[in-house]
């Protein structure tokens, strides 16, 4: 085939810059969880709902297309227990990507104390987070791996994950266990420099190192991306510029991928006003130049082996190892005592729990914008921070914005009797609550306000408490879609 060229990774935003004549992308990667919700109703459960509408503005985007997975990483053991495989098949039929991929990574834990429920039974990670690096997980990744492709009918390629965590005795280097990965399953590598280059700031394996050792003729995509500092580390925040250091690298790795079929630029949407579409642009028509280093030829993608057996590479052995891996980086996520003391002593275990809380208290501020405002003005930062730490305790992280809302609302509702003197703090969060409740469950509720509820919003909006207002009985009607 040909290869694909130059592009981006999908965001709304960025729209205009794909449907200019003349962009600089002639290749775009969507991740299609990205835009999927989960809903509950009485007749099928939890599942979830894609945005068919925008699937069909993305399918007919000029760009060649590809799917990177972000929901459902490969590198652990607990599955999710909703229904993703038929979407993620919807949405493959529809766009035709050249290729699928997904993250070398987990982001479910078993949940020891689970109820009857199959949702019960996992909680969510709140982040991505790095698999253990033993051959038991390369037996268990090449799996997954298989599993997937074989239900998706398209050659599959796993990313290079990111990984804040020290390394760990006994574990394969990085480059070691990403190519026996590659090897296991018969899967194509989607080569993150930024994730590497990360990686080797924080104390890891060397980018060059690690690239060394990785079967060169697998590598289909290539990763850039933009940083900042946090602390002691350097974070994978998609958050702006390539890095001159990663610009150095493509440019020295580019020309030794025989099979590279893609070259990438990922940014988040909240960082582009900041960076700017003119800008953002300029990091494509930086990818044109570097993809320029590539040697002119077809690209092979390997389809791979046909579907394994049932029993596939890993054992009762390997899958019981991984599990007890996952369990022991919960215990130190979770701030208790796993068994490798080693873990929890290690300050990156610190730093992704401080990611996740910081995941968790982005969604809550966008679903609940107004409660939160009402809490912060109301309670002052030190006692609003000691109800979400006390929240984070109580209750395990969600995956969507909505979840997370409706699980923080439900958690207020049952301590609000200590907060009297907050004005309106009740019928503010009855308010947001209810729109989560339309979103989610497909709820209508009628709401009654005290006073006039445009005044409420507009003195939070603007920073402020609402001052005392005159009382002025109404019904709101939230009504589901």
């Amino acid at each position: 085939m040909q290869a694909l060229g130059v592009g981006v990774v999908y965001w709304p935003i960025l729209d205009p810059l794909l449907r200019e004549p003349g962009s600089p992308a002639t290749v775009v990667e969507i991740e299609p969880q990205a835009f999927w919700e989960m809903s509950h109703d009485d007749r099928h459960g939890w599942r979830y709902r894609p945005n068919a509408a925008l699937l069909d503005e993305l399918a007919a985007l000029p760009q060649a297309k590809l799917i990177h997975g972000v929901g459902h990483p490969v590198g652990g053991t607990v599955t999710d227990p909703l229904d993703h495989l038929n979407l993620l098949q919807d949405a493959v039929t529809q766009l035709a990507p050249t290729w699928v991929s997904e993250h070398l990574s987990l982001n479910r834990f078993e949940r020891p104390q689970g109820g009857h429920e199959p949702l019960d039974q996992v909680e969510h990670a709140g982040f991505l987070l790095p698999p253990s690096q033993t051959p038991a997980t390369t037996r268990v990744a090449a799996d997954n791996l298989q599993r997937l492709r074989s239900a998706m009918d398209r050659p599959m390629a796993f990313e290079t994950g990111v990984n804040y965590l020290r390394p760990q005795a006994g574990e394969m280097s990085d480059g070691d266990f990403f190519a026996a990965v590659a090897e296991t399953s018969d899967c194509g590598i989607v080569l993150d420099l930024h994730n590497l280059w990360c990686n080797a700031c924080n104390g890891r394996q060397s980018v060059d190192e690690v690239i060394a050792r990785l079967p060169l003729e697998r590598v289909w995509e290539v990763h850039l991306a933009g940083g900042m500092r946090h602390g002691a580390y350097w974070l994978d925040a998609h958050s702006g510029r390539i890095p001159e250091p990663v610009i150095e690298l493509a440019a020295r790795w580019i020309p030794k991928l025989p099979a590279l079929g893609a070259l990438m630029f990922e940014i988040l949407p909240e960082h582009v006003p900041t960076l700017g579409l003119d800008e953002v642009a300029q990091e494509l028509n930086l990818l044109q130049t570097m993809w320029a280093l590539r040697a002119p030829r077809l690209v092979h993608v390997a389809q791979g082996r046909p579907a394994p057996p049932a029993t596939g590479h890993s054992r009762p052995e390997d899958r019981a190892a991984v599990r007890a891996w996952e369990c022991q980086l919960a215990a130190a996520l979770h701030g208790e005592a796993p068994a490798d003391a080693a873990l929890s002593q290690d300050p990156g275990c610190a730093l992704l729990a401080r990611l996740i809380q910081d995941f968790r208290r982005a969604n809550l501020t966008r679903a609940l914008r107004f409660t939160l405002t009402t809490l912060l003005l109301g309670l002052g930062e030190d006692d609003t921070e000691a109800l979400l730490q006390a929240y984070a305790r109580h209750s395990p992280p969600q995956p969507f914005a909505a979840l997370e809302a409706e699980q923080f609302a439900a958690f207020v509702w049952g301590h609000i009797g200590h907060w009297p003197h907050l004005p309106h703090l009740c019928e503010v969060l009855a308010f947001e609550h209810a729109l989560i409740r339309a979103s989610v469950h497909g709820h209508s509720t009628q709401l009654h306000w005290s006073v006039d509820p445009t005044q409420v919003l507009e003195a939070l909006e603007a920073g402020q408490l609402p001052p005392p207002l005159p009382i002025v009985h109404s019904v709101m009607h939230i009504q589901a879609a």
